[in-house]
């Protein structure tokens, strides 16, 4: 086979190959999937043509350029993955992804806290002596009047508060999520008596005249943390459910595979309960505004779940192109085809050895082994 019948048949796939380094900007993982696997594919050819470039034509200009596209494909394809930050991901990315992953779990677990708030309210109303029996000791809002707009919280006293309320909240969430392993009863009695407590600590504060006062120092960071307590007692359901029901896995691989998600959930959880517990032990101490209550509830609440929808989205990027690409394997295809076609050129024009090719490999910096 000649040169020209040589660069004829390949050009297209080197340029295929070289729209995608250029799309990769040296990481890898800024392709999609098919696009790493067509990327790989096309590697693999590149580098077959070279083995047969040294041999038959050493000494084209073309060589050179050749070695320096399948050392750029090699880095992309066998190269370590780019330094990511692994807390930034986790804030940003991992821990929402967690939480959705809950599915119906998930669904479930919130289904149930709002439930029996439902129904805590409704015994309160029926029954508002019966219906205290669940609340602890000093619960009532109504029970903490304010002295000079602070809710009868001296300053030195908020920091311990925080700490109190903290280690209250991940206590409750950790017992909804080992209730997994009670095939999910334990977590379902967690998750229906915090609901209930609830429910009837709204009712009853209405009708001893501190609702307002209830809103103020239960809305800002109880709806945080009742998200919290669902996403937890996701888990747990999901652990449950691993151990009735593990599909054509052993228990073991079931619970196994739970492992990162469980790991995830209790870090993120963690991180979140301590917003909530500085903002009931310090923020709310004091007599808020109603609005601006519900104003940093709704904030702390529906951001929690605004980041859910949003972030916990798998990462479907590229999809469309990289199906172009792998449709597009004889034809230089996928990412970038134009671009590809006056590249596939520059490569042609290196191995006719004029002022084209020295150019082409003149850019390709300095050949690279394989």
């Amino acid at each position: 086979m000649n040169v020209e019948r040589f660069v004829s048949a390949r050009a297209d796939d080197w340029a295929a190959l070289e729209a995608l380094a250029q799309r990769a900007k040296g990481r890898g993982e800024r392709l999609s999937p098919p696009e790493v696997l067509r990327l790989g594919h096309l590697y693999r050819s590149a580098a077959a043509d070279l083995a047969v470039a040294r041999r038959r034509y050493p000494d084209a200009p073309g060589t050179a350029r050749l070695q320096a596209l399948v050392a750029q494909g090699h880095g992309l394809v066998y190269g370590k993955a780019g330094r990511q930050d692994p807390i930034r991901r986790f804030v940003t990315t991992r821990f929402w992804q967690r939480v959705r992953a809950g599915g119906r779990c998930l669904a479930l677990s919130g289904g149930i806290l709002v439930g029996f708030a439902a129904l805590g309210a409704l015994w309160a109303t029926l029954d508002p002596v019966a219906a205290a029996g669940i609340l602890p000791t000093g619960f009532h809002a109504s029970a903490h009047p304010g002295a000079n707009g602070v809710v009868g919280i001296s300053i030195p006293a908020r920091s311990g508060l925080a700490v109190a309320i903290f280690t209250n909240n991940i206590t409750v969430s950790l017992e909804v999520l080992a209730g997994g392993f009670t095939l999910g009863l334990l977590s379902a009695y967690v998750l229906a008596t915090n609901g209930a407590m609830v429910g009837v600590l709204g009712v009853l504060e209405l009708k001893a005249g501190g609702f307002e006062q209830f809103v103020r120092l239960i809305v800002p960071h109880g709806l945080l943390e009742l998200s919290c307590i669902a996403v937890s007692g996701s888990a747990g359901l999901l652990v449950a459910r691993a151990l009735i029901d593990p599909g054509p896995r052993t228990r073991g691989q079931a619970l196994t595979d739970l492992v990162p998600l469980i790991g995830d959930t209790i870090l993120g959880v963690a991180g979140c309960l301590v917003v909530a517990g500085l903002t009931e032990g310090i923020v709310t101490t004091w007599d808020l505004p109603l609005g601006l209550a519900l104003g940093i509830g709704l904030f702390l609440g529906g951001g929690f779940w605004a980041l859910v929808v949003w972030r916990g989205r798998s990462d479907r990027r590229g999809a469309g192109a990289g199906a172009g690409a792998g449709a597009g394997a004889g034809a230089g295809a996928g990412a970038g085809a134009d671009s590809g076609t006056v590249t596939g050129a520059g490569i042609a024009d290196g191995w006719g050895g004029g002022p084209g090719g020295a150019a082409a490999s003149a850019t390709a910096g300095p050949a690279a082994s394989t």
